[in-house]
């Protein structure tokens, strides 16, 4: 996978443009590229590239919550680059909807 901050900030973005109301194809493209975002911000966090906010129970406690219990629970992990703590965003898994992974708005 190996992926940059930049290059996942642009994943990101893409994702956000998804519009979930079109048809259910989009929808399966928004899950599959918000798994993709998500396998890859947890291969940057083992690598040390990103920091997770304290207090936060971790990643791998989002996929089990998918696996689990579905998209009724709320669960949300702040991340950011590990040298750039200015742009941060959440991912996690929402309630009666799909993943998010967003920008944090200040």
């Amino acid at each position: 996978m190996d992926m940059d901050f930049k290059t996942l900030e642009k994943e990101i973005e893409r994702l956000n443009r998804i519009n979930l109301r079109a048809n259910y194809t989009s929808r399966d493209r928004y899950r599959s590229l918000y798994n993709s975002i998500y396998e890859n911000v947890l291969e940057m966090y083992q690598n040390g590239l990103i920091a997770i906010e304290s207090g936060s129970k971790g990643l791998s406690y989002l996929r089990e919550l998918l696996i689990n219990d579905g998209h009724e629970y709320s669960y949300t992990v702040v991340f950011w680059e590990k040298n750039n703590p200015e742009r941060k965003y959440r991912i996690g898994v929402c309630i009666r909807g799909l993943p998010v992974c967003k920008p944090v708005e200040e």
